[in-house]
């Protein structure tokens, strides 16, 4: 349990750490950039010698793992402009409700993560638990050409936490260096696409790098990057079924998260965020019951 605390913990720091950039004086997408080039260079370096890194790349574990990386880099992207033009909550609930994905597809294909009551009961506490935590006013009228957007990152986000639960299992990693390798796969792919984007800002005049972005993305790579290897070891102890870790760990996540903003950031909750942290707390103790 306790892989699973931590990757709660680092999750809710990547949040806390967003939220401090505009203070510290950090730009936001250079710093993701130096985070995902830390974060790979971590499970890199932490690689005992003599590990056949070349002959890994064939793995279709390393192939899953730099395919999902595409996603980290595009759905950023898209949560930033899906934030902008349709709302935070829409994006927010978007991404959080993406546990029914791969929930739904461990109970389907795995024989030892069958369906249970309490299980599709704690499931669907933890959706109306995200969507009511994340709710804010809503100004303004939603634009359906914009519909799009809000089911894409639903259904990115599900294949990323899909794939992680996926090969974290199943005998695919080996090693103790398999899984540093698998934890920072996606980052090696998200920080060449992410320096293609540099680059171009660069070139158009438009500010890169200073101090604050430099150190604030350096720490945010590493809660990053512990916040995937986290994950992959808590799927590969086996404590809990798959089914049952995803929305554990949304859920633990989002009530980090709001514990942070009310201490550090003096953030007010709604009636309806109030219910929905109550509905995320019931649903936690049951899926718990679930191991």
């Amino acid at each position: 349990m306790i892989w699973l605390l931590l990757c709660m913990v680092s999750s809710a720091a990547i949040f806390v750490l967003f939220r401090s950039f505009p203070k510290w004086g950090a730009y936001t997408f250079p710093a993701i950039v130096v985070n995902y080039a830390v974060a790979a260079s971590l499970g890199v370096l932490m690689l005992e010698d003599g590990y056949p890194l070349a002959e890994k790349v064939s793995e279709i574990w390393v192939q899953a793992g730099l395919s999902i990386g595409v996603l980290f880099i595009t759905l950023f992207y898209l949560m930033a402009f899906t934030s902008q033009r349709v709302g935070v909550g829409v994006a927010s609930i978007a991404t959080k409700m993406s546990l029914v994905l791969p929930v739904a597809w461990f109970m389907l294909t795995d024989p030892e993560d069958a369906p249970t009551a309490i299980k599709i009961g704690a499931v669907l506490l933890a959706v109306a638990g995200v969507v009511l935590s994340s709710r804010r006013t809503r100004s303004g009228d939603f634009n359906w050409s914009y519909a799009l957007f809000p089911v894409i990152i639903f259904i990115g986000s599900g294949i990323i936490d899909l794939t992680l639960g996926q090969f974290s299992q199943g005998g695919y990693l080996q090693s103790e260096s398999d899984k540093y390798l698998f934890s920072s796969t996606p980052f090696i792919t998200a920080v060449v696409l992410g320096s293609i984007v540099l680059v171009v800002r660069a070139v158009k005049g438009m500010p890169v790098f200073n101090l604050p972005t430099l150190l604030g993305g350096s720490l945010l790579g590493l809660v990053n990057f512990g916040s995937i290897y986290f994950i992959v070891m808590t799927f590969d102890s086996r404590i809990l079924d798959r089914s049952a870790i995803i929305p554990l760990n949304n859920l633990g996540t989002v009530l980090l998260s709001a514990m942070a903003a009310y201490l550090m950031f003096n953030e007010r909750f709604n009636r309806s965020n109030l219910i929905g942290l109550g509905l995320s707390v019931l649903a936690i103790a049951m899926l718990l019951q679930t191991g």
